[in-house]
């Protein structure tokens, strides 16, 4: 885990933060500093102690409303045995993992604290009491912040909506395997995506377009 001490202005993994919501993603240029809590490192001592009864159930509730910089990889508690470092959302069926996403926290105007979702298990399986200021702030949650119109998402933030956004791909001729873009949208009627790709590829490929098949 990437480490930044506890209330400094250190989070530097995105120059952008991204939002997920239902039916989409934000991505934007935070206007608002983000303050770092509970990025820990196995190297490095954290404050440990007692947490109002509330409080793990409060983070949990945070995590994924809404989730913030999802990404591929995922990342193990350094505390935990190495075969059981991977924890999943104790919400899911055990499939679904902590690891891949951050929260956001309004902290004061202008001011976001930014978390890994990790923290929620750092609080509950290892004692790790975070500042006062964050505890208090998970206590007044509002999930609205990313709600539009909002100030904390800024007018030029980009939208991808799921199955909409123009997406290109590579596909590989079978032929003679040289790489071709394809450029469609997803949410094309079926069989009209299907014919626009095969004319895309057969154009590219004109000695083995006819072997282009969907």
């Amino acid at each position: 885990m990437t480490y930044f001490a506890d209330l400094t202005h250190a989070y530097s993994l995105f120059d952008h933060d991204t939002v997920r919501y239902e039916w989409g993603t934000l991505d934007y240029r935070p206007r608002y500093e983000r303050l770092s809590v509970g990025w820990l490192d196995g190297s490095q001592p954290f404050d440990t102690g007692p947490v109002p009864d509330w409080f793990a159930d409060a983070l949990l509730d945070i995590v994924g409303n809404p989730a913030v910089n999802e990404t591929r990889g995922l990342h193990h508690c350094e505390f935990c045995p190495s075969d059981t470092s991977l924890i999943a959302d104790p919400r899911s069926d055990g499939q679904s993992w902590l690891a891949f996403r951050e929260i956001r926290v309004p902290a004061r105007p202008g001011v976001m604290f930014a978390a890994p979702a990790l923290i929620w298990h750092y609080v509950s399986a290892h004692a790790y009491r975070p500042p006062a200021e964050f505890v208090e702030a998970v206590q007044r949650y509002d999930a609205d912040w990313a709600t539009e119109p909002s100030p904390w998402i800024p007018p030029d933030a980009e939208r991808a909506v799921w199955d909409r956004t123009p997406r290109n791909v590579m596909l590989r001729c079978v032929s003679c395997g040289q790489k071709f873009e394809l450029h469609y949208t997803p949410d094309e009627p079926g069989r009209r995506a299907v014919l626009l790709a095969t004319q895309q590829l057969r154009e590219q490929c004109p000695d083995h377009g006819k072997e282009w098949e969907f």
